[in-house]
């Protein structure tokens, strides 16, 4: 027997657990409304347990969706919100400027460079330090960590007649009340008696959420063929225009700033341009984090290694150090590292870090670029706040469709926010028809949308490029700078890696290796590790041990 758990939490929203999903609701009306529906379809009986933030009363709905007390209902206490979890695990090698982070999607925190996720996406992050309840929100690709929604009392309202809401319209906020939880609670299945159950929306009906097959592809296959190529990559020349020699075991990473090579404690950086030394150094630990980055509008290289960050900063000739913070998490969602410790935000300047002001509680910051530090609550808006003069704007999501709502946050940052809509009762793992929505963070409008299933995307990453040209989740490729979809590859048996500018690191078939050009994938097994100079140089890491550089002589990897 299925047991349901409805709790309240401080963004005024109602959250119901049930079968190891949570669903979010805009009153506990709409989600014992399900519940009801639930009981009626399976013919079983549902215990559900209603927390009010002080106390909890047990019920029963029978296999008619009618309420009844539960035998053993009695008052409790609030379960513990579960631990913080850890940080997600440094990668095996760096990635440039990316990573498979997403679960927070294990950690909210990007620690390398895509963005992680929770995989029950409406869990808010209640971490706190000292006692201080900041920050609430949810898991965005930013520093907040998943526990369990924090509860507080809420009144529960009758259910108005409905009318289409307007587009950019947000489920009304319930207000705090003083009676006792007990009482609360007696008037929620009052309520819900009189005005909730004799509304039910039975299953597969238009007004449902539709679920489909995980096996059913919505959308058709982008034109997309498999060939050969004898090209070291494709479109490039194949006589390398400068070339280094590099030890044999030595890690190796590349982007526009340098090609990052780690051997033992020794740090090298080659100049992309030339393959000539550009700094050389000492580690006392393996680079776990190297991005491309900004530092007060500077381009900069920044690696982490335990508990210090370097960064070498464009025409300088010695690096920056910097002392991170205890149990510090870095994110590269934005143009800019954000940098989290407990509650305490920062980022890094040339002289030091910065501290960046927390957004307000309820927010979950989430990117910092252009010295704006992007933070959303959950249905948005969306606010930049200045973290130097303090100016904040505010950009309003545009709605892909009235019916829906946002149930999960994939990405914000570079430009664009990205997100996951559904009917109300979908949820990540539901199985539902959804839309994955990338916005614009200029005006909030959608430059882009794909019908999908949460089957698909509802547990994966978004794997942002070296470079800012690409960026994936699941079979969907987009073009980063415009938020388009650019191909989907779901029916060809391609699976994507971190993209190379234009260039994405594949497998076809039988796990064979390719990389996709344009609308072709040449199979290869050349270990692509960045185009620089705006995508006119590949940067190649030899089975040889040797860096290779080539320049492009056509358009191929655009088509």
């Amino acid at each position: 027997m299925a047991r349901a758990l409805i709790s309240v939490s401080q963004d005024g929203f109602t959250y119901l657990t049930l079968n190891g999903a949570t669903s979010r609701y805009s009153d506990t009306g709409q989600a014992m409304t399900y519940l009801g529906d639930y009981a009626r379809e399976t013919a079983t009986q549902v215990p559900v347990t209603i927390d009010d933030g002080k106390q909890e009363v047990d019920v029963l709905l029978d296999e008619t969706g009618k309420i009844t007390p539960a035998a053993s209902a009695s008052p409790t206490s609030p379960p513990e919100s579960p631990p913080e979890s850890s940080a997600s695990a440094a990668p095996a090698a760096m990635n440039g400027d990316t990573s498979a982070d997403e679960a927070t999607t294990t950690s909210a925190m990007d620690t390398t460079s895509a963005d992680s996720q929770t995989s029950l996406q409406n869990q808010p992050d209640a971490e706190a330090d000292d006692g201080d309840d900041y920050p609430l929100g949810t898991p965005f690709s930013g520093p907040a960590a998943p526990n369990a929604p924090r509860v507080k009392r809420t009144r529960v309202r009758k259910h108005a007649p409905h009318h289409k809401r307007s587009q950019h319209s947000r489920p009304q906020r319930l207000k705090k009340i003083t009676v006792p939880g007990l009482v609360l609670i007696g008037i929620v299945i009052l309520m819900i008696g009189a005005f909730v159950i004799p509304n039910i929306v039975p299953a597969g009906s238009q007004d449902s959420p539709q679920t489909i097959e995980s096996e059913e592809q919505i959308n058709p296959a982008s034109e997309l063929s498999v060939d050969k190529t004898e090209d070291v990559v494709p479109g490039f020349d194949n006589s390398p225009k400068w070339e280094t020699k590099i030890p044999k075991d030595a890690s190796v990473t590349a982007s526009d700033r340098g090609v990052l090579v780690v051997d033992g404690g020794k740090l090298e950086v080659l100049d992309s341009a030339t393959g000539k030394t550009r700094y050389s150094g000492k580690t006392s630990q393996a680079p776990t984090f190297a991005v491309d980055t900004t530092i007060d509008g500077k381009p900069a290289l920044l690696w982490q290694a335990g508990n210090t960050a370097e960064a070498l900063i464009d025409g300088e000739k010695k690096t920056k150090t910097y002392q991170l913070p205890e149990k510090a998490r870095i994110t590269s969602a934005g143009k800019s590292v954000l940098i989290k410790s407990g509650n305490r935000l920062s980022t890094f300047g040339v002289d030091g870090l910065v501290n960046v002001p927390t957004p307000e509680s309820g927010s979950t910051p989430m990117a910092i670029e252009n010295d704006e530090l992007i933070s959303s609550d959950w249905n948005g808006p969306v606010k930049a706040k200045n973290i130097k003069s303090g100016d904040e704007r505010s950009v309003k999501l545009e709605t892909p469709s009235d019916e829906l709502q946002i149930i999960k946050w994939v990405s914000a940052g570079h430009g664009k926010a990205v997100t996951l809509w559904g009917e109300q009762g979908a949820s990540t793992n539901s199985g539902h028809r959804i839309q994955l929505v990338v916005h614009s963070l200029e005006d909030g409008s959608i430059l882009s949308t794909v019908t999908t299933t949460t089957d698909i995307v509802g547990e994966m990453s978004w794997v942002r490029g070296q470079g800012g040209k690409r960026a994936y989740i699941g079979p969907y490729l987009f073009d980063l700078e415009s938020g388009l979809l650019l191909m989907d590859t779901s029916s060809k048996d391609i699976h994507l890696s971190e993209p190379r500018g234009t260039i994405v690191p594949c497998t076809v078939d039988n796990d064979d290796s390719c990389l996709l050009a344009g609308k072709h994938a040449y199979r290869t097994d050349t270990n692509l590790l960045a185009l620089t100079d705006n995508g006119g140089t590949a940067i190649v890491d030899g089975k040889d041990s040797t860096i290779r550089a080539y320049e492009k002589t056509s358009d191929t990897s655009e088509k």
